[in-house]
């Protein structure tokens, strides 16, 4: 028999009861039990027909692989001596045999109590099941299997938020809520009844339903003036048995739809319009499963019709009605379609992608199959970590859009559920995978992925974290310490009993500094509660910033930027998580006025919210201590009360931006005013033309700033991060306006012999003036808007806590510098000029009084910013604010006073201007009453007067 060991059985069978005292009688002889060749530690034995394992046996060892086929028919036998089948029941009389088959085959007939006596029970898609099985008083050990249709999957079923098991005396009980194909197949029902291991079956499918369409395109366009026709596609998955197919209208008889892929499609061609818009019902039809169907809408476009035109901006858009949204398939492993509406007009709008990733849905669908209760939690949760692992390596390219940010995340909730619903705990190995999905989750681009994931679902990162929260308390319980370290997360904890307490402090790594600390005495009461409590603390980067702007109890409307890492803290003993514990949490800061606050899960209609009930505030300078009397969800950062909040502050800001607005209004318009009295050389050209661009650039960099008041800080917001971007590039402009001023000057009065042609020059001065900041302006928002580092938490202004704001102030610190060193140089040479060179007359007294308005400007505009930048990196005092707000905003006034009124040629040629307008005025009135002198009709008295010779 192929080296295979054959077992036989030596027992008695009913007969002759023996003499006494007589030796036995071997009365049969039988081959029981075969095994194959011993393969590693062990080999297979297989009972004979007639034969089956005892049940102590059967629970034992492991089953072949086709244990829920035929249960305990074939084991993975590991000792020495392999063990022998026997008999079912060798010590029941043949009369209690038989009754105890017909109780079994009773049992089998009544398995289903919805349909007693049908070999398949049909269960209508999202419908219940029930099913019953009697199995007889005494019985055991009973458990649930589902095999699937095909037969190659076996999974047990347990207790889910979609099953419920009940065993009543000898009736075992199974529902399933809310049906679905997944649960199709034959439910196995084991158990254990006098020492032998039995099993029920029963066949169930489930009709044909709406999730067995595959969504494609619901609404297609076609143009009657065209001359080819469109293609309808319908398509189903593959359940692995035939389907027949039909259009309504459309085919004239069913097409057979069978084949390997998943999903099988079909396909209508329409070559001609039909005469109003159609619905066509594409209707699949399986033998035993039902029927479903897909409609696909056909909008008309006849002649004269307004549509948008065939595209190929981001997919193939075909011709398409206007009011109608056209869709196309997502490509590739992606499921679900793309949409784009066509506008009155026919003007196409804006692409909305609704793709996911297909390894990652099924992922998902695994996972909520195993929540709703079907599989072992135990070792499937392993797996679906590890799963995640792959998925979310580096390069791999299964996170690609938002869609596929919602369901990685919807995935990781739906495993801290299964786990914590099943009270599993991770392995060291596990839990590192975990925690590296959650530091690449972490990496992910907060802008083109958190921003627009949050905009689809705003509870997305308070998901996210709770997920997180509730995998990390479940590590293996060990002795001593433990830790885990990633580059955006880091992990700590450590075991305590009744004989290893001592107060629980860890210091995590990195900057800035992060400590949390519990008490012994607090401790010593959890432990009393339990055998052993477990503390876990972890510290998060980057996940503070991606949650939601929302504040809570205590903290009112006010705005709050984060100033420290993200903290999660949680107990957990022999009885469930610890709730309430005073836990000392240390953090580093790099602002004042510190606000200790936690991540409160239920605020916001379950958006979340940063609420400081429950905590107090302590410390000074860059240390904050929090003392908080609550773990549940407990997370910890800092949220940092902003000065800008300050009325008074806000009202001296905007009252002189105002101010400031209003006269670079003023002094632009005397400039036009006066433009061709001053203009009078090509030194008087350059200071004016310059000073132009500096009033010009300030006051548009003062008109975003006033409007960014009104506006919400925020990366989300278009709005705010465009006058963020135009206020830096203004202010910045402004300043090389003056560098350009100051060259300008320095170039007259060192280079004299070398003249400057006016055509020439002026491009290269714009292209200093205005391109150079440009470029500056354009790279900072390149480099730190994806990064969502760009703008600020408090104001739409560029952030001061990381390398934008120094794309400012180190072009402002250097023009400053050059500014001074060229004032310096040219006052040594206005001081002492030679005999032969040096500018003559009206030219000099230009160039002086262009360095007077330097030698005011540059201190006033390089002090003001010296001191934002200031206030702006680091911890200043509410003065400092008030003097940079003031100083900020009333430097329009100092352009109108310094660079303008004070101007003697200004003043000069503004007061002939007024003059020329008042006299041109004063003439224009005589001429007036002279020409109405002239043309008014005498009177009838005058006219009588005239007659008589003017006297009575």
């Amino acid at each position: 028999m192929d080296a295979a060991q054959i077992q036989l059985f030596l027992g008695a069978v009913p007969g002759p009861r023996p003499l006494a005292g007589s030796a036995g009688n071997i009365t049969t002889l039988g081959v029981s039990t075969e095994c194959g060749p011993v393969q590693g530690a062990g080999r297979e034995c297989r009972c004979l027909p007639g034969y089956e394992w005892n049940g102590v046996v059967c629970g034992q060892y492991a089953a072949c692989g086709t244990l829920l086929l035929s249960p305990c028919s074939c084991l993975r036998w590991t000792a020495e001596t392999p063990g022998y089948c026997q008999p079912p029941l060798p010590s029941t009389t043949a009369a209690s045999l038989g009754a105890r088959e017909a109780s079994r085959k009773r049992s089998e007939t009544l398995a289903c109590t919805a349909s007693p006596t049908s070999g398949s029970q049909l269960i209508p898609a999202g419908g219940d099941l029930t099913i019953s099985f009697s199995l007889g008083a005494g019985a055991t050990e009973v458990t649930w299997y589902l095999l699937s249709p095909d037969g190659s999957l076996a999974r047990e079923i347990r207790n889910g938020t979609q099953t419920m098991l009940v065993t009543n005396g000898s009736v075992a009980v199974l529902r399933v809520s809310s049906i679905s194909a997944d649960w199709a197949g034959e439910y196995i029902c084991r158990y254990v009844y006098e020492n032998s291991q039995l099993q029920l079956r029963q066949q169930v499918s489930v009709s044909l339903g709406p999730e067995d369409i595959v969504p494609t395109p619901a609404q297609v366009s076609m143009n009657c003036s065209s001359s080819g026709g469109i293609t309808l596609r319908c398509c189903i998955r593959n359940r692995g048995k035939a389907y027949r197919v039909s259009w309504v209208p459309g085919s004239r008889a069913p097409a057979d739809l069978v084949g390997d892929t998943d999903p099988l499609c079909h396909s209508l061609p329409l070559e001609t319009c039909p005469a109003q818009d159609t619905s066509y019902q594409c209707v699949f039809e399986s033998e035993g499963l039902g029927a479903a169907q897909a409609v696909v809408t056909v909008s008309v476009i006849q002649a004269g019709d307004p549509f948008c035109p065939s595209n190929d901006s981001q997919g193939t858009w075909t011709a398409t009605k206007v009011g109608q949204v056209a869709e196309i398939s997502c490509p590739d492993n992606r499921a679900g379609t793309v949409q784009r509406s066509c506008s009155a007009g026919g003007v196409w709008g804006e692409v909305i992608t609704k793709c996911t990733n297909g390894e990652l849905l099924a992922g998902l669908r695994s996972a909520q199959l195993v929540l709703a209760g079907m599989g072992n939690p135990r070792s499937e949760l392993a797996q679906l970590i590890e799963w995640l692992g792959a998925e979310t390596q580096p390069g791999r390219g299964s996170v690609s859009s938002a869609s596929d940010l919602l369901a990685l995340v919807t995935t990781v909730d739906t495993i801290s559920r299964i786990a914590g619903d099943a009270g599993l705990h991770l392995s060291n190995s596990t839990m590192a995978t975990f925690l590296a999905v959650v530091s690449q989750m972490l990496d992910f681009d907060p802008q083109a992925l958190w921003a627009k994931a949050q905009a689809d679902v705003p509870s997305v990162a308070s998901t996210f974290l709770q997920s997180i929260e509730n995998i990390t308390r479940r590590p293996v319980p060990t002795d001593g310490n433990f830790s885990f370290t990633l580059p955006n997360v880091e992990l700590q904890g450590a075991v305590f009993g009744p004989d290893s307490l001592t107060d629980y402090s860890k210091t995590f790594h990195g900057q800035p500094l992060l400590q949390a600390h519990i008490s012994q005495e607090v401790l010593e009461q959890l432990v009393q509660l339990g055998a052993n409590v477990t503390v876990t603390s972890m510290a998060l980067k980057t996940l503070g910033g991606l949650l939601p702007a929302n504040y809570g109890p205590g903290l009112g409307s006010s705005n709050y930027v984060l100033g420290s890492l993200l903290l999660s803290s949680s107990i957990m003993s022999r009885n469930g998580s610890v709730s309430q514990a005073e836990i000392a949490m240390t953090f580093g800061h790099r602002n004042e006025r510190p606000q200790c606050v936690f991540w409160d899960h239920g605020l916001f209609q379950g958006e979340g919210g940063w609420s400081s009930q429950g905590c107090q505030t302590s410390g000074t300078g860059t240390t904050t201590k929090c003392t908080c009397q609550h773990l549940t969800s407990f997370s910890v950062l800092m949220s940092i009360h902003s000065i800008t909040d300050s009325f008074w502050l806000d009202f001296l800001s905007q009252f002189g931006v105002c101010a400031s607005i209003l006269a670079l209004i003023l002094c632009l318009g005397i400039y036009y005013l006066v433009w061709r009295l001053v203009v009078r050389n090509k030194i008087s050209y350059f200071r004016y033309m310059t000073l132009v661009n500096i009033a010009l650039s300030l006051l548009m960099a003062n008109a975003w700033f006033l409007g960014s008041t009104w506006m919400t800080p925020s990366h989300e917001n278009e709005l705010c991060v465009a006058a963020t971007f135009f206020t830096h590039f203004f202010y910045l402009a402004m300043f090389f306006w003056m560098l350009v001023q100051a060259l300008m000057l320095f170039h007259h009065l060192v280079f004299v012999f070398h003249q400057l042609a006016r055509a020439s020059v002026t491009p290269l001065l714009v292209t200093i003036g205005y391109l150079c900041p440009l470029l500056i302006a354009a790279a900072d928002i390149a480099v730190y808007y994806p990064k969502r580092g760009y703008v600020q938490a408090t104001a739409c202004w560029l952030n001061g806590h990381n390398g934008a704001i120094y794309a400012f102030s180190v072009p402002v610190l250097v023009i400053v510098l050059v500014n001074v060193l060229i004032l310096f140089v040219v006052v040594m040479k206005l001081m002492r000029p030679s005999l032969s060179e040096g500018p003559k007359g009206e030219e000099r007294k230009t160039l002086i009084s262009i360095l007077k308005a330097l030698l005011i400007l540059t201190p006033i505009f390089g002090l003001t910013w010296g001191l934002g930048v200031i206030t702006m990196t680091s911890k200043s005092s509410d003065l400092s604010h008030y003097v940079f707000a003031a100083l900020n905003s009333f430097q329009g006034v100092s352009i109108l006073v310094f660079g303008c009124l004070m101007d003697k040629k200004v003043r000069d040629a503004l007061l002939e201007r007024i003059q020329k307008e008042l006299t041109s005025m004063a003439t224009t009135a005589q001429a007036g009453e002279l020409q109405e002198e002239v043309v008014r009709p005498r009177s009838s008295r005058e006219h009588e007067e005239l007659r008589t010779g003017g006297d009575r």
